[in-house]
């Protein structure tokens, strides 16, 4: 008959298994750092040193001020959009509600006008005569709107 419990034991004695566990932490790799030291450093940006040229600086030096101009990103557009959502930094594709503006109110007025009167519903069904709002499809907070001109 076989035995049932193995000729070597499973576990190392207490000595060893700190021994062994003083050695991993040794070894270990570096904690990464903490927020404060990973915020610390500034971002790296797109500087234009300014140019002073008034009475008593003579050669119009830099004085090492840094002028940031900052690019507005892609505009939106009347149909929904993939795009990387700027609050929850997820990669989706933008939910659109088209909101009437001011020119469809001015259609449907310009519809009654001529007496049109089963007509006047028709701006506010037509997505072409209304602002179009991007949301994103995530989160759903508010990302842009595209204004129909």
């Amino acid at each position: 008959m076989e035995p049932v419990y193995p000729k070597t034991p499973l576990e190392q004695p207490r000595q060893l298994a700190g021994q062994a566990e003083q050695e991993h932490l040794l070894h270990a790799t570096p904690a990464p750092p903490s927020y404060d030291q990973a915020t610390s450093t500034p971002a790296q940006t797109t500087a234009i040193p300014a140019v002073t040229t008034g009475p008593g600086t003579g050669t119009g030096t830099g004085t090492g001020q840094h002028t940031v101009i900052i690019v507005p990103g892609q505009p939106y557009g009347p149909d929904p959009q993939d795009i990387q959502c700027p609050y929850c930094h997820n990669y989706a594709r933008t939910r659109v509600m088209y909101k009437p503006n001011s020119r469809t109110h001015l259609i449907a007025l310009l519809l009654c006008l001529f007496q049109l009167y089963c007509c006047v519903c028709l701006p506010y069904c037509i997505s072409s005569c209304m602002n179009t709002n991007h949301y994103c499809g995530m989160c759903d907070r508010y990302l842009g709107t595209y204004a129909r001109r």
